[in-house]
């Protein structure tokens, strides 16, 4: 069976501004830096950042092992081996910060629309348009990805917005973070959920299931 790799990063703020981590998609370029030889391929690894106690904490979820990259203290660096047998469990104890949209489509012309962040838990009905809520973006999510959930269950929380500049242009990504019990149904689609992540923003450190096995 094949194995993934869990690495966690813990730094201070002043270590992670004076080397340049100043939002989300600094952390991703920075990050490249721990997979060295793979310039201008398609990004095969998750990543997580939360403030923690006096400072920041990273998590990656990667297909190869990563290598501490010169911008990481030695200290700072944990990574571990996470063999796929871990994704066979039935149920997990999940968190997840997704950044949740839905399309609201231009009157003048229906095929383009743009996206908008979805902040509210449940459906809404808005001059006679239902508008779908958190919990239902996690429900499709859960039909496409291999699992179900109970929403009395699921706690929704939302969270900064975060800002970013990419390529000269700034951004901004609305998060929630979901956290509950989850049972999965089809474990071929969950595992590849699990490596490859859920919702949109992957790149600016959303979509990384983070997963305990609950009895």
């Amino acid at each position: 069976m094949s194995t993934s790799f869990l690495t966690k990063i813990v730094i201070d703020h002043e270590t992670a501004y004076n080397s340049g981590l100043r939002d989300s998609y600094s952390w991703h370029q920075k990050i490249w830096k721990a997979f060295p030889g793979r310039d201008g391929e398609t990004r095969n690894f998750l990543t997580r950042l939360d403030e923690v106690d006096g400072g920041l904490r990273l998590l990656t979820l990667s297909e190869q092992p990563p290598d501490r990259p010169d911008w990481c203290p030695e200290p700072a660096w944990e990574s571990k081996p996470v063999p796929d047998t871990f994704f066979t469990h039935p149920r997990f104890r999940f968190s997840l910060v997704a950044n949740p949209t839905r399309k609201v489509r231009s009157e003048k012309n229906p095929k383009n629309g743009r996206r908008v962040p979805v902040s509210h838990r449940e459906d809404r009905e808005v001059d006679g348009k239902l508008h779908p809520g958190l919990i239902s973006w996690l429900h499709r999510k859960g039909e496409q990805h291999g699992f179900s959930f109970d929403p009395a269950h699921v706690r929704t929380a939302p969270r900064q917005r975060q800002s970013f500049i990419k390529k000269g242009s700034a951004g901004l990504h609305a998060a929630t973070e979901f956290s509950g019990i989850l049972e999965v149904t089809d474990p071929e689609k969950f595992r590849h959920a699990a490596l490859h992540g859920i919702g949109s923003a992957k790149a600016f450190g959303f979509g990384m299931l983070c997963l305990a096995p609950a009895s």
